[in-house]
Formats: structure tokens, C-alpha cells, sequence
């Protein structure tokens, strides 16, 4: 199957102009700052000229990049030639494609275009995708994933190898076989903003830019007002804080909301497809047998409310290079509604009710574990800093608290083929994982563990470019043990690991 070399959409250039813009928007804003006052004439142009004159070259730039850029299906590779001075082509072989990732941004939507990350085996890990089509019809988008997975189909046998009839092609295009397994409603998407604890991020994102003017600031004068201000009294500054505290909070809510609306999980043959996105539309897909283990995560806010999120752990792609791109299947639902879902989504996997837990004397470990940092700390703290600095101890009382409540989250369990872990750091985790997929398991013990008959266990999985560590400390020596067994003995019939 051969496509003819298309071009992206003219908008591709723009959008590249955009993304530069950006960038170069700090510098810009105190190139313009530096300059005097624009309003009054008292100008020095040179600067601001040779700006102009970098804009329009990147422009340019974009222009021609855009004219160079091609791609097309060719002998079984999805081959992209482009580049400004130099002629650059890359070639990617259907094999190594693991999915398509659409991507619908506010310059793509009104002009039904989309951009399409190619994610593949060896892009695991790194900051970009393999191959990017910055902007392209969603017809074209749609026709190249297609080809494509009939390309896959035929060289895996399971397609007879005669040529295929172009109005059967059309047709499967045509009709879907997607199914939606799972929907987030505008209340839990409304519900997962306020508990998400997204503010902090903005704050920090706010304090990381205020941060490059200090050193064009007089400091030294906003020091001595600043002191005269503090004198009238820290009422005022309280408020202030709380202030920028609840807006911060606002922002969080509204990009948490803008992000996950209109999020869906559809089932389409051996792919996992997410949607989501308001005013940019996101599609991830993610092969099925990628999929490396579950993770069900519950923080202190949603866990009394009986909410969780629920992520996948997979073996590749670029996207689980941050947050924002990580693979949440569930990102906030009623945890008595996950094992449905996931009956749906992935049937191998079975949801587990009952654990089995540490010993009663491993309490004091997992009381100690979490809070002897916080205890030590608060001894300079409240020296320093007398009488205010001995409110610190509650911030160690409070670690204690969750090492109490680590004791009671944690526990395991062995069911057929698969094991499942729990455990608690601030937020409460459990894994599911099956034995085939786990890549490395690991028994330890210190020597006061082994005069108390206890040990800890880990258990790797594959996860992007690196690894997802599951682990349940200080349990009974024999439970490690068992897992320990359970992981060497290999089954009948056991399905080979996937890399």
C-alpha cells in the first residue's frame, strides 16, 4: 500500500510561528521593559527592530519548513522527509508504530485538522514522539491510521494476502467497531478539580515567573517598604496570601476542568483509546497487550469520600512523559465502580477485597518509617525559631498519624496469576499485576527485621523509559516467602513477558 507525498496543512506554519512566539515571549517582554516607555517616544528602536527582523525570519523560516516537510506510506514504512538547509528523511517501519496519537488544539478544531504523534517501541521514554505531523485533515489522519492497521493485520496473517477491495477498506472506515466503555460525567470531572490539589502547581509556575524580574528590581527599596507595610499589620498580609492562595486554587480548578471534559475510554479490537480535552481535544491510543499492570491510587481527600483514580502502567510511549500525559484510565470514579470498569476494559485483571496484612508489631516500624524525619527536624526548628518554632512537632505528630495509617492500608495478595499489592506513602496505592508481566521481584531484610521474623518486598514492572516499583513493607517472613515462590514457579501455559 503506497500513499502519493502529502504536505501538512498550511496552518502548520502558523502554529510553528505560535510555539516560537512563546518561547521568546520572556525575553520580548524585557527587551520591551529595558527600553523606557513606548507610550512616550523614549524608545531605543534598535532592539526592538532586531526583534522584528528575528520574527519575520522565524516566520520565514516556518514557511519553508512547511514546503519541505512531506510524508507518505511506502514498502511497508510511513517514511517523512523535511528539514530547512539540509534535506532530512526519516523512515519508520509500520512494525515498530505502536499507536497514533490525536491531538486537536484551538488552531486544528475549526478547521477539522488534527496533529498526529507516531509513538513507537523506541520512542519509550523520551521527550518527543517519534514522529509528529504538526497539522493534517482528520480524513487524512483517519486514512493513515487505517492503512496502517491493515498493513499490521496482513503481515501478522491474520488477513488473507491478496490485494484488499477498496470499498471494503472504505467501509470499515466508515462503520467504527469502537466501544465506549467508560465516560466521565461534568460532576465528577467538577468534583476531581476540587480535589486534585492542583494549586500548588499554579503557584509555583507564578513564583518561577515573578522570579526572572528580581534581578531587575531594586530590592533593597522594596525591602524597606515592605517593612513599613508589615507594620500595619499581618492581618493584612494573611488576607493577601489567602487571597492569591483561593485564586490560585480557581485557575487549578478551571484548567483541571478544561483538560479532562468530555472524557470517554473506547475499546476499538486490541487498542485502548482515550479521549478528552475542551479547547484542545486529546486521543491517546495505547495497545492492549502494552498494558504492564494497574495502579489505584486514593489521597487523603478522596479516599473518605470512597473516590479513586485508576492508571495504567504500560511498556511505551512518549506519553507518559509527565502528568499531563500519563495514562489515566479512570482519573476520578466511585471506588466500588472500578472492578465494572475494568471487567470492560481489561477482564484478565480481577479487583480484590481482602488482604492480607502486616503483623500487629510492625506498627511501631511503619510509625517510625514516616515520622522520625519530622521529629528530628522539629528539634533545630523550635530551637531557632522559639516559642512559634515548637508548632512543628504537630508536623511530625502528623506523619506519625499516616504511618498509622500506612500499618492499616498495607497488605497483599496472590490470586491465580496475578498478585496485588498495597501500600501508603501520602497517597494509598494499589497495584495489580500479573506474573508474566512483572520484570523483577525482590525479598529484603535488615538485621532488626530478621530478629523480628519480618521482611519487605518490591516487585518491578516495566513503565515507559524506566520502571514502576510496587512494595509492602515489614510483613511476616513466610508472606514474603510465599511471593517470593509464587513469582519463580513458572505456570503451564504461561504467556511469554512483552517488551
Amino acid at each position: 500500500m503506497m500513499f502519493e507525498p502529502k504536505r501538512l496543512h498550511p496552518v502548520s506554519a502558523i502554529i510553528n510561528f505560535v510555539k516560537t512566539l512563546k518561547d521568546a515571549a520572556l525575553p520580548l517582554i524585557i527587551v520591551i521593559v529595558l527600553n523606557g516607555n513606548i507610550f512616550s517616544g523614549e524608545v531605543d528602536w534598535i532592539p526592538l527592530l532586531i526583534w522584528l527582523g528575528v520574527l519575520l525570519l522565524v516566520l520565514g523560516s516556518g514557511i519553508i519548513r512547511w514546503l519541505r516537510f512531506t510524508y507518505r506510506m511506502e514498502e511497508g514504512e510511513l517514511r517523512i522527509e523535511y528539514g530547512l538547509i539540509f534535506r532530512k528523511k526519516r523512515y519508520i517501519p509500520i512494525d515498530r508504530i505502536q499507536s497514533l496519537d490525536f491531538s486537536e488544539g484551538i488552531f486544528h478544531r475549526p478547521l477539522n485538522l488534527v496533529k498526529v504523534s507516531v509513538e513507537t517501541a523506541g520512542s519509550t521514554g523520551n521527550e518527543k514522539a517519534e514522529a509528529e505531523l504538526t497539522a493534517i485533515r482528520r480524513e487524512e489522519a483517519d486514512s493513515l491510521e487505517e492503512a496502517i492497521f491493515q498493513e499490521k493485520k496482513r503481515r501478522n496473517g491474520r488477513q488473507n494476502d491478496e490485494t484488499w477491495d477498496t470499498e471494503e477498506v472504505q467501509s470499515d472506515v466508515e462503520e467504527p467497531k469502537r466501544e465506549k466503555v467508560y465516560a466521565m460525567s461534568m460532576k465528577e470531572i467538577v468534583m476531581m478539580a476540587i480535589t486534585s490539589g492542583g494549586a500548588g502547581v499554579v503557584i509555583s509556575g507564578v513564583a518561577v515567573f515573578f522570579s526572572q524580574f528580581m534581578d531587575l528590581l531594586p530590592v533593597g527599596t522594596i525591602y524597606n517598604e515592605i517593612l513599613d507595610w508589615i507594620q500595619i499589620g499581618v492581618l493584612v498580609i494573611a488576607f493577601t496570601a489567602l487571597m492569591i492562595v483561593l485564586v490560585a486554587y480557581g485557575i487549578s480548578i478551571v484548567l483541571t476542568i478544561l483538560r479532562y471534559a468530555n472524557f470517554s475510554v473506547f475499546i476499538d479490537e486490541d487498542d485502548l483509546i482515550i479521549t478528552r480535552g475542551w479547547l484542545e481535544k486529546k486521543q491517546m491510543t495505547i495497545p492492549l497487550n502494552r498494558i504492564q499492570g494497574i495502579r489505584m491510587e486514593e489521597n487523603l481527600i478522596r479516599q473518605p469520600l470512597g473516590y479513586a483514580s485508576v492508571t495504567l502502567i504500560s511498556a511505551g510511549g512518549s506519553v507518559l512523559k509527565n502528568d499531563e500525559h500519563q495514562l489515566r484510565l479512570l482519573p476520578m470514579i466511585k471506588k466500588a465502580e472500578v472492578g465494572e470498569v475494568l471487567k470492560k476494559v481489561l477482564p484478565d485483571y480481577d479487583g480484590v477485597d481482602e488482604f492480607h496484612q502486616p503483623p500487629r508489631r510492625s506498627l511501631f516500624r511503619y510509625i517510625l518509617r514516616h515520622s522520625w524525619f519530622g521529629f528530628l527536624a522539629a528539634i533545630p526548628i523550635s530551637i531557632f525559631f522559639f516559642p512559634y518554632g515548637l508548632l512543628s512537632i504537630v508536623a511530625g505528630f502528623f506523619l506519625a498519624a499516616l504511618g498509622w495509617l500506612a500499618f492499616h492500608d498495607a497488605g497483599w495478595n496472590i490470586l491465580g496469576d496475578q498478585l496485588t499489592l498495597r501500600s501508603r506513602g501520602i497517597i494509598k496505592q494499589t497495584y495489580l499485576m500479573k506474573k508474566y508481566r512483572i520484570q523483577a521481584s525482590y525479598e529484603k531484610q535488615t538485621y532488626f527485621q530478621k530478629r523480628a521474623h519480618l521482611s519487605s518486598i518490591e516487585v518491578m514492572l516495566t513503565s515507559g523509559g524506566g520502571r514502576s516499583l510496587a512494595s509492602c513493607y515489614y510483613l511476616e517472613k513466610q508472606d514474603t516467602e510465599e511471593m517470593m515462590e509464587w513469582y519463580r514457579v513458572k505456570r503451564a501455559g504461561e504467556k511469554p513477558s512483552e517488551e
